[in-house]
């Protein structure tokens, strides 16, 4: 390579949104993107631990335009870092602390960001296609669009004037925190954002087409003028969601809870929503009496009971036989389900809030993503149901919301309660032995005198233990 084209060409670079009349400049830099060496990385890390804790010989971390393709920056202290426009694409950034940070105009693509902690980073602009940021928290962060600009020959030129939009496409942000973030006019075409918590965010005019959304909290979230055409919606809740000229197009909502939600203006062309039949109760006794015979019959007769992404809201079928029936997707809020024998049933995404589920026998049945905030699960069982081939079935509550469950004297022996939201719940003389409870919430939960013996509960957040059995024992792992 000849020596003029190893000489770094000096460019003034701007800041750009198109909400903004003006340009602010940033400050003139030489951007060759040098390839930092690990020894001088090392040192600015180090300088910036010192900067954050007021030491001597601290200075704050500088790498803007920098080269850190692939780096190992996986676990480190960056909060407050300026990494303005820097090549990280396949960079580890696993579980890094980049709260504040600066990643304007960052390529970031394919990069390893899963439990980094973004609070209120600047990621404006920035291009996140492909990357990992599974339980990332990105509370608070901006990722409108905004690109860079730089002066030449006299004009003013845009670094990626044809990709200005944060793009996040096709990345995975399963079970990320992007609470309160701002999405307004980014680009998130075919991303996995299943069980991601999106809550008060601002997704104004942004790309979400064909997302896949299943179980998220959308709660508050504006999303004025967005695309969801096509886009997975199942389980989701949207209470409060603005939904102004949001193109639903062929999008799935299917067990949402669109609780205070306008739809007026929406475009729900094609779209799927749970059913409201006329005849609700004749469908119900019809299906009732075909799954009896159903179960009667071992199968060779009558009709398994499949009432999915049906409006059941209050029904009574309290002390019935509906094992095995599957009622996936369906809303059953407020119902009577006292007694009733629902083992190895399907209630996946199903809303079950208020529901009263007291004594019912539960063992086996799936009730994953389902919301049963405020159920009721006195003396419920729910513990695993043993299969004709000998196999122990337990009961999945995987990522089910239960804040406020009562479930006084409950049977959840070996349960499936993994992401499960369990705020506030009233969990006394619980029988919980050997279930599994990794990152689950637990901020309020009453465990007083319940049998925790055995139970997994790593990750889980705001864990007091209370109660004779109570201790270092109880948390596997």
């Amino acid at each position: 390579m000849s020596k003029k084209a190893e000489k770094p060409v000096r460019r003034k670079i701007f800041a750009e949104l198109p909400a903004l009349a003006h340009r602010t400049s940033l400050e003139n830099l030489d951007i060759a993107y040098r390839k930092l060496p690990i020894d001088e990385i090392e040192r600015a890390l180090d300088q910036h631990q010192r900067f954050l804790k007021g030491q001597r010989g601290g200075a704050r971390a500088s790498m803007k335009f920098a080269d850190l393709t692939n780096a190992d920056l996986s676990k480190r202290l960056l909060t407050g870092a300026d990494l303005t426009g820097s090549k990280l694409s396949g960079a580890k950034l696993s579980h890094s602390m980049l709260m504040g940070a600066c990643l304007f105009g960052a390529d970031l693509r394919k990069a390893d960001l899963s439990r980094a902690n973004l609070l209120k980073a600047d990621l404006r602009g920035a291009a996140l296609r492909g990357a990992n940021l599974m339980r990332a928290n990105f509370t608070e962060a901006d990722l409108r669009d905004g690109f860079l600009m730089y002066s030449k020959n006299g004009d003013i030129v845009s670094t990626a004037p044809e990709d200005s939009h944060t793009d996040i496409g096709d990345a995975s942000l399963t079970r990320a925190d992007l609470s309160r973030a701002k999405l307004s006019n980014a680009f998130i075409v075919q991303t996995d954002l299943r069980d991601s918590n999106l809550a008060g965010a601002i997704f104004v005019r942004a790309d979400l087409s064909r997302s896949d959304l299943t179980g998220c909290n959308l709660a508050g979230a504006d999303l004025t003028g967005a695309n969801l055409a096509g886009a997975k919606l199942d389980g989701t809740v949207l209470s409060r969601a603005i939904l102004h000229c949001t193109n639903l197009a062929d999008a799935s909502l299917l067990g949402a809870l669109l609780d205070d939600v306008d739809l007026s203006t929406a475009n729900l062309t094609g779209a799927s929503l749970v059913q409201r039949l006329e005849n609700i109760e004749g469908v119900v006794g019809d299906m009732v009496r075909a799954h009896r015979e159903w179960m009667l019959t071992n199968g060779r007769g009558g009709k398994r009971g499949d009432l999915s992404g049906i409006d059941l809201t209050g029904v009574d079928l309290s002390h019935l036989n509906l094992s095995a029936a599957i009622f996936k997707q369906a809303t059953l809020k407020g119902a009577k389900l006292t007694g009733t024998v629902l083992a190895m049933a399907d209630l996946a995404q199903a809303d079950l809030r208020e529901t009263d589920l007291s004594g019912a026998d539960l063992r086996g049945a799936c009730f994953e993503r389902a919301a049963l905030s405020e159920a009721r699960l006195v003396n419920a069982l729910a513990g695993p149901i043993e299969l004709r081939s000998g196999q122990a079935w337990p009961t999945n509550f995987c990522f089910a919301r239960m804040a406020g469950v009562n479930a006084v004297g409950a049977d959840l022996t070996g349960a499936r309660l993994s992401d499960a939201d369990l705020t506030q719940a009233v969990l006394n003389q619980t029988q919980l032995r050997g279930a599994i409870l990794t990152d689950a919430v637990l901020t309020g939960a009453d465990l007083r005198e319940a049998d925790i013996r055995d139970v997994d509960f790593r990750g889980a957040k705001d864990l007091k233990p209370s109660g004779p059995e109570a201790g270092p024992r109880s948390a596997a792992g």
